[in-house]
């Protein structure tokens, strides 16, 4: 089983994770590494976790190495998406049709197909979708935090809708969440809060596609603190050497370094509810006599040059360690590492009798909690989200409500004061977490969900269709591809088209078939089944600024995310205003997002006319494309739009050889299909702005007309006998 992952955003390399250096690289990104190392063991299955390539100077060379070994049977791939630099991931959303056209890149030069695809997050669900709805390839997702629950927390915040679509792209992670959970074949959740309540929202929610798979742990790395003591020789000379540095780390902040230690570890987010911890410690005196706090809030050189909510988070932590003089009580350390230093922290802290607090109010699962539990450390945290459920499996924590401070305290105040209680959850953690949240376990479960989806899609699949219900295996397959233009190419007279209809039939495992019209969709498809043809597998519409496949009629957005570069219509409109020759189209299905339609009145020199708008729109920033067809009609294109660069965009898309694409046209406006390496035929009805390409060697005047032409020109190209 080809198994491909996509988690696009964060650092994701298979060792030292920089966990927390951002608020992008967090939970999802251990638990997608975890992943791919566990299923490397695995002799059944292959897999792939695709992620962005990054270039970043202020970054390790890692992130730019296009293909990173995980095991014999696992592989980190980072394909081009946005640049080379690091930007966050609200930020790559314009970028993510790139992405897919990288992956379909990656997968042909391959020569393999994914058996099924995994999307991690809304970015990664939105390129999962896009390529299953390419390759109808099985569709997982899992969505680990989710764009209605997070815009509920920020409106709660008191940031204003326009400040939240601005900062975080609301609107359209939304969207394409409900757009992958309706599309998905299984939905897989660590929770069963997770299922019932965060997606609850969801209007497309199935509960009958949804799987709880709890993730494992490296228990590797989180083995039981007494380990040192009893001197485990499994333990290396590095994670020594770990422990060693961050207990001399928290000396520098205690003045009272054997104390037990309160720990917190999390991201520099405002939603993680430092702030309440420290209000907590900072307000209770009897908490300060008998513990230390200490906060890991992420990594961090120079807090003015961070993220304005991070700038933010950290810098409330520091005015409210002075307003309540902890001094000498509380550590805020700038550095760990967090592949080797986390599980000695958790360590240290559960040698010292202390234990794991977070203050968020809701958790979607609670990994910390896990990590804690699994050295023997008891945690204290909220009773909403995911949590629950390690409390249910593992009895290692203690659950509250996070808005009752005085509730926090006490919980806090009674572990660590009560030593049976701390043995009993420190013990209850060690001896469960390893029976539940175990990768190996997590696995097993996770293949054979994926196997039951490959065995219903192939039950319910027709062998007659494959070629419909797998586009890209289609175009990947076809020796040549006919791209042929409408009106009076393939219409015209009917019992050529009819025999021409055949041929592409008898031929179909060899010859794919395309339009290129300037039609738009509907008018397209309308006259096609008027014509009585088999939906094309290309449908090139609007004057080549739009692209679909098969009989779904896919939408290549990659073409769209080409052609839209320095596109501004409102722009060219304005411009066009004064030009007295020019009419703007009253049929608003002539106009579309990358065509502006004109009819052209009668005028005496058509030539100065082309000229005057040429003129008009010199001074624009918006680059454009002038496409004049029949001295009747104008359309304005994006620059990089035409049925020629169309054309060539799908053979550059599907590796197909270019010299046996063949395009067949009449009009002008076909003739930048008419360049080489193409091959390309004229039939013989054609206008007489054409024959000035008789000396192009990969042009063919065909002798006969309409769809008798194409038949001739297919003939002379040798793509049949």
């Amino acid at each position: 089983m080809y198994i491909a992952i996509v988690n696009i955003h964060g650092l994701v390399r298979s060792n030292n994770i920089e966990m927390g250096r951002d608020a992008d690289t967090g939970g999802q990104t251990r638990y997608v590494i975890d992943l791919l190392k566990e299923l490397s063991k695995r002799e059944d299955v292959q897999v792939d976790l695709f992620t962005r390539r990054i270039g970043d100077k202020r970054l390790d060379k890692d992130y730019g190495q296009k293909i990173e070994s995980v095991g014999e049977r696992a592989r980190i791939v980072r394909l081009s998406c946005g640049g080379t630099a690091y930007i966050r991931k609200e930020k790559l959303w314009p970028h993510l049709d790139e992405f897919v056209d990288s992956l379909i890149e990656f997968f042909l030069s391959e020569k393999r197909v994914p058996d099924v695809i995994h999307g991690h997050y809304a970015d990664g669900g939105y390129i999962a979708t896009e390529i299953a709805e390419y390759y109808h390839t099985p569709l997982v997702f899992t969505g680990h935090s989710l764009g209605r629950n997070k815009l509920e927390y920020l409106l709660s915040a008191g940031l204003s809708n326009d400040k939240i679509e601005k900062y975080y792209a609301m609107e359209k992670r939304i969207a394409n969440e409900e757009r992958t959970i309706s599309k998905a074949d299984m939905v897989i959740t660590s929770t069963k809060f997770e299922r019932d309540e965060l997606y609850s929202t969801y209007e497309n929610r199935d509960v009958k596609k949804f799987s709880v798979i709890p993730p494992g742990l490296d228990l590797e790395r989180f083995f039981p603190y007494y380990h040192y003591e009893i001197q485990d020789p499994a333990i290396t000379e590095e994670q020594k050497h770990a422990q060693f540095d961050m207990l001399k780390e928290l000396q520098r902040f205690f003045t009272y370094p054997d104390k037990p230690i309160i720990l917190a570890l999390c991201r520099p987010e405002a939603r993680k509810n430092i702030d309440v911890l420290i209000e907590i410690y900072g307000k209770n005196k009897d908490l300060q006599a008998i513990a230390n706090l200490a906060i890991f809030a992420g990594i961090r050189e120079d807090i003015n040059s961070m993220e304005e909510n991070e700038k933010q988070v950290l810098t409330d932590m520091l005015l409210l360690m002075d307003r309540y003089d902890l001094y000498g009580k509380m550590a805020i350390p700038k550095h760990h590492n967090p592949e080797r230093d986390v599980p000695e922290l958790y360590r240290i802290a559960a040698m010292k009798r202390g234990l794991f607090v977070s203050a968020a109010a809701l958790e979607n699962f609670g990994l910390t909690f896990i990590e804690a539990s699994a050295v023997g450390l008891p945690f204290v945290g909220t009773d909403r989200g995911g949590v629950q459920d390690i409390k249910k499996h593992c009895d290692s924590g203690v659950l509250v409500d996070i808005q009752n401070q005085r509730a926090v305290h006490d919980t806090i105040l009674s572990i660590l004061s009560d030593a049976e209680l701390w043995d009993s959850l420190s013990r209850h953690g060690i001896e469960r977490i390893r029976h539940i949240y175990d990768w190996s376990t997590h696995c097993d479960t996770y293949i054979n969900e994926l196997q039951r989806l490959i065995d219903s899609r192939k039950e319910h699949k027709h062998p007659e269709a494959t070629y419909e219900r797998s586009m890209a295996k289609r175009m990947s397959t076809i020796e040549y591809l006919l791209v042929s233009d409408i009106d009076n190419t393939l219409t015209g007279d009917n019992q050529a088209l009819s025999e021409l209809t055949n041929v592409l039939e008898r031929h179909h495992d060899r010859i794919g078939f395309g339009i290129a019209t300037g039609r738009d969709i509907n008018s397209a498809k309308h006259i096609l089944d008027q014509l009585g043809l088999p939906r094309p597998d290309v449908l090139i519409t609007s004057v080549g600024t739009e692209i679909y496949y098969g009989k779904d009629l896919v939408n290549d957005k990659g073409w769209s995310n080409h052609i839209r570069r320095r596109w501004k219509p409102k722009l060219i409109m304005d411009a066009l205003q004064s030009c007295s020759e020019l009419e703007l189209q009253s049929d608003p299905n002539a106009q579309g997002p990358f065509k502006i339609s004109y009819n052209v009145r009668e005028v005496d020199d058509m030539n100065r006319c082309i000229k005057s708008v040429k003129q008009e729109l010199a001074n624009l920033t918006s680059a454009c494309n002038i496409i004049l067809s029949h001295d009747r009609y104008l359309d304005i294109l994006p620059y990089r739009a035409s049925k020629g660069t169309a054309v060539k965009y799908i053979a550059w898309k599907w590796h197909l050889d270019a010299s046996h694409v063949i395009t067949a046209g009449d009009s002008g406006n076909d003739s930048d299909m008419f360049v080489k390496p193409m091959k390309a035929i004229v039939v013989a009805n054609h206008e007489r702005m054409l024959d000035v390409l008789h000396k192009r060697s990969n042009v063919y005047f065909a002798k006969n007309p309409y769809a008798k032409g194409i038949i001739e020109g297919l003939r002379y190209f040798k793509a049949f006998m």
